[in-house]
């Protein structure tokens, strides 16, 4: 073999190291919604959907009710590759174009080009020169343009050939690009300049507003005639005539009196009566700033009114209807704005906590770490302890940051390009970073700084010892009394342990808005979570450039990542490595150093080609086209069909090989939810779903008579093994089943109860329970599970339900396993609720063998996959044990339930109890209770929307 062929094949080697290195499946966070700022979003014409476009590297489409339709996920890496700046919707072609900072780890950008529909990858338009600011296309679909950083201007592409047909370079960034409805096309770059083009892109006019110097945003009025400018380096706003671009008026920007107030997002109403502007404008409304939507009668020329948007800079905004205007923050948030009325219909809140208080002493931590508090912005505090995973509605007393400690002083580090030490300016900063937090370590050897995109570490002269970089900005830094860890609050809502040597990222939560779901994860996925919270976080698998990456919930890998033991020493060991083999020594799992490697064991990808999201139908058999991808070519296994988020009645089978192919499913005359899932030896995929609106006529068919409610209540109080005993477990099984009974002739047709307690409730009689659920449920009807005693688990971690007979040692023999249960819920055919109460202490802590609380987290979490589909009402949460009392003469849980399915869970009044409204009843009313040391929590499957549990008696 000669030389040259020898450093040929080297270089392939590296090069193919490279790739993989660069295409390993990435964690993110998964909210359900954006996790970072939404840059743009965009109106389907045709359906009235919204896309939305994020930083977070996602594109999502919403219906009008805030469901979320589809996610777009393009080609991402570490830090800025993947995030996303604008997008838009063709209106008469199955594509979305989006694009931002997507080099792809090449030298130039991309725009990806997505079939709407699929949310597959059609094309992708590369070679773009800089960052892509801004995606429109024509009103006649025919074209494609996109602005970019730099000075590079603007491009237009055909949409039939994605050809380019016209470029333009400009002398500085250019923001934004909008047609009229002739196809007109108007530009405005930081360059001074607005832009005229004809509808072939021949320029007609180039002027330099007067009013500012960076026009950033522009809006045709609806008859072509007037062009509404605003700027970024001032809060004026202009309307030009739009033929030769000269001032005719400017609207009343009174109330805006600086830029930091300014307008930065302009709109004509589609009745062409009203200008409508938001952006940083901002009012306090009831003690809490809102940014405001302005809205000008006559054109802008006329008086305004200013009414609550978001709670952040608003972003971008598009017209539903004539008084129907939708808007986006980067909050992140959106909502829709009936504009006649100033009323929000609709409001997808952030699904973060913001940490960007002002006060950065609002971090808290515990001299070795294991104590964390925070109060994030116009929220109430809160305490997490990680030794026990106690959340807590209270605020730390412990150590905040220092930027003055010993020798040293910190200052001009708030919002800084030159923080200093000593007085003595620092220079470690990337160009455009600020440094928002700091703080002094207690030996006074090293300072942490936390800017936008990075934390820093320097030494008490200030020369640079370490940087970490960060998906978000850096709010708050505290170090650790002990030197060992570092915690930062970012701007993705997440807090997270760096190792104070290295800057090495060792423990990341996510705490959730609700207060009641957190995941804590390790750099390699090893995770704890409260029961439900799984879904918020998963992996990110690339496909390449050219095809859609792919997402599964870390879920899909419980087996070999739910790790509460590693967690447990991840701050003891300062390092992931030796935690895992510290967990592996002290367990009975097999579980070896060596993780799987995830790409090589991926489930498959479901797809539905048709019918579309959002489609209307008129007929009780719908035809479902599908595809299905499977990772590695492994061969799929099953697919199965979800109604509403349970399974239907009908079997489907794939033959030897086929990955496509239409089934038909039997739906109900309404509004429903179709999903579909395919398994291979890895595991189950993400649902593939899609909403459809029933438009035919009204049917007397089965499914919409009342339901029969079939229930099976189990209680032991009365064990046979002493130590076990209880007061009110058999009790409350019982008083569950009466108040249920009462809803018989009411909300369902009939209920019909079985009820087994103490003597009756041993294993053969649950098991025959669960059989009768399953054999007399119908798709129509509801079946309740409760349970109420005693849960343990074996030394693999396997939960298990006590019957009357039950002994620890003897679990597999005489206990309920969690899989009877699990197979129980699967195979229900109507919809399931299961009341677990069934982590008691009583004298199961005894006196020569303590027990903690069983972990009811990975039944909870199993219950709730999309494949299964129950919802699940859980008395506590984590391991904490839940009580009971004569005072209350029931446990806690199920007082609270029993009072609310009485009536006290009629939380509007309105003769209904949902089961969002009976968990909310439930989870107030047992921490008063109980004075807050158990907190009960309700976990929903995907794609089960709430529903009605019982009436008002």
């Amino acid at each position: 073999m000669n030389h040259r062929t020898q450093l040929l094949l080297l270089l392939i080697f590296c090069f193919s190291i490279v790739l993989t290195a660069q295409d390993q499946p990435i964690l993110r966070l998964n909210t359900g919604m954006h996790s970072t700022r939404i840059k743009r979003l965009d109106v389907d014409p045709v359906t009235n959907n919204i896309l939305t476009i994020s930083a977070d590297k996602t594109a999502k489409l919403w219906d009008t009710k805030g469901r979320l339709l589809q996610t777009y996920r393009p080609y991402i890496g570490m830090g800025d590759e993947g995030m996303l700046f604008a997008g838009a919707v063709c209106p008469n072609k199955d594509q979305i174009a989006v694009g931002g900072w997507t080099k792809n780890t090449g030298k130039t950008h991309c725009a990806y080009i997505f079939s709407k529909s699929s949310g597959e990858i059609i094309k992708k338009i590369c070679g773009l020169p800089n960052v892509i600011q801004d995606i429109e296309y024509s009103p006649d679909g025919r074209f494609l343009v996109l602005t970019m950083g730099g000075a590079n201007g603007m491009r237009a592409y055909r949409t039939s050939t994605f050809s380019m047909v016209s470029q333009d370079k400009y002398g500085d960034n250019t923001y934004c690009a909008v047609f009229d409805p002739n196809g007109r096309l108007a530009t405005a770059s930081y360059d001074g300049y607005v832009r005229l083009y004809d509808d072939s892109f021949e320029l007609l006019k180039k002027v330099k507003p007067k009013a500012g110097k960076r026009p950033f945003n522009l809006a045709f009025s609806r008859d072509a005639k007037l062009l509404a400018v605003c700027y970024n380096d001032t809060y004026k706003i202009e309307v030009l005539e739009a033929n030769n671009l000269t001032l005719v008026y400017e609207p009343d920007v009174s109330k805006t009196n600086s830029i930091k107030e300014r307008f930065s997002k302009l709109l004509f109403s589609p009745d062409n009566k009203q200008l409508v502007a938001a952006g940083l404008y901002d009012n306090n409304i009831d003690g809490k700033s809102w940014h405001m939507v302005r809205i000008w009668e006559k054109q802008g020329r006329g008086t305004y009114q200013d009414h609550a948007g978001s709670t952040n800079t608003i972003i971008d905004m598009k017209f539903l209807s004539n008084t129907r205007l939708v808007f986006c923050s980067t909050e992140p948030d959106w909502g829709i704005l009936n504009t006649s009325t100033g009323q929000k219909e609709l409001y997808t809140p952030s699904p973060l906590l913001e940490y960007s208080r002002r006060s950065k002493s609002h971090l808290r931590i515990s001299p070795d770490g294991f104590e964390i508090g925070a109060k994030p912005l116009h929220q109430s505090p809160f305490l997490f302890r990680l030794s026990n995973r106690a959340l807590l509605d209270k605020q730390s007393t412990k150590e905040q940051y220092k930027d003055k400690h010993g020798s040293l002083t910190v200052s001009k580090w708030s919002v800084s390009s030159s923080p200093q030490l000593n007085g003595k300016p620092l220079s470690f900063l990337n160009k455009y970073e600020d440094t928002y937090s700091t703080d002094i370590s207690h030996n006074s050897k090293r300072v942490v700084f936390g800017a936008d995109w990075h934390l820093y570490c320097v030494n008490e002269v200030g020369k640079l010892q370490w940087s970490t970089p960060s998906q978000a900005p850096v709010w708050a830094v505290n170090i650790a009394k002990n030197g060992q860890t570092v915690v930062a609050a970012l701007g993705d809502g997440t807090i997270v342990w760096y190792r104070m040597s290295d800057g090495k990222p060792l423990l990341n939560f996510f705490l959730h808005p609700d207060r009641t779901h957190w995941i804590l994860w390790t750099a390699s996925g090893y995770y704890d979570c409260a029961p439900g919270a799984e879904e918020l976080l998963g992996w990110h698998v690339n496909q390449g450039s050219d095809r859609a990456s792919l997402f599964y919930s870390i879920s899909k890998f419980r087996d070999e990542y739910y790790r509460p033991d590693v967690i447990d020493r991840i701050l003891e060991t300062v390092n992931e490595a030796e935690a895992l083999q510290l967990a592996n020594a002290s367990s009975n799992r097999t579980t070896t150093a060596r993780r799987r490697n995830i790409s090589n064991e991926l489930p498959p990808s479901a797809k539905i080609l048709s019918p579309s999201n959002g489609a209307s139908i008129s007929a009780n058999e719908v035809s479902l086209r599908f595809n299905i991808f499977s990772p590695n070519n492994t061969p799929v296994t099953g697919i199965q069909v979800l109604l509403n988020g349970r399974p239907v009645p009908q079997r489907y089978r794939l033959k030897e090989g086929q990955t496509s192919g239409r089934i038909k499913v039997q739906v109900p005359s309404e509004d429903c939810r179709i999903s579909l899932l395919a398994t291979n030896q890895f595991g189950t995929s993400e649902a593939a779903s899609v909403q459809l609106k029933w438009q035919g006529g009204v049917s007397m068919a089965p499914q919409i008579l009342k339901p029969t409610l079939y229930v099976l209540a189990v209680g032991v109080s009365k064990y046979q093994n002493e130590e076990y005993r209880l007061d009110f477990a058999a009790k409350d099984a019982t008083d569950f089943a009466n108040s249920i009974k009462r809803q018989h002739g009411k909300l369902y047709k009939k209920v019909e109860v079985k009820l087994l307690t103490n003597e009756t409730a041993d294993r053969g009689n649950i098991l025959d329970g669960l059989d009768w659920l399953v054999k007399e449920t119908t798709q129509h009807d509801v079946a309740m599970l409760f349970f109420a005693g005693h849960g343990m688990e074996n030394n693999s971690g396997t939960f298990y339900y006590l019957p009357v007979e039950a002994d620890a040692s003897t679990l597999r023999r005489n206990g309920i396993m969690k899989e009877e249960i699990k197979e129980t819920v699967h195979t229900i055919a109507g919809k399931v609720i299961l009341f677990m109460d069934a982590c008691h202490s009583g004298k199961l802590m005894g006196t020569t063998r303590r027990r903690a609380a069983p972990d009811i987290t990975p039944i909870i979490n199993e219950l709730v996959e999309a494949e299964n589909g129950a919802i699940i009402f859980s008395s506590s949460a984590g391991r904490q044990f839940s009580l009971e009392d004569a005072t209350w003469n029931n446990g806690a849980f199920t007082k609270a339930l029993v009072e609310g399915l009485n009536g006290k869970a009629d939380l509007f009044r309105n003769g209904k109890i949902t089961c969002k409204t009976l968990d909310s009843y439930i989870t107030q009313r047992v921490k008063l209770l109980t004075k807050g040391t158990q907190s009960p929590t309700t976990n929903f499957p995907p794609n089960v929307e709430d529903f009605p549990i019982a009436v008002g008696l």
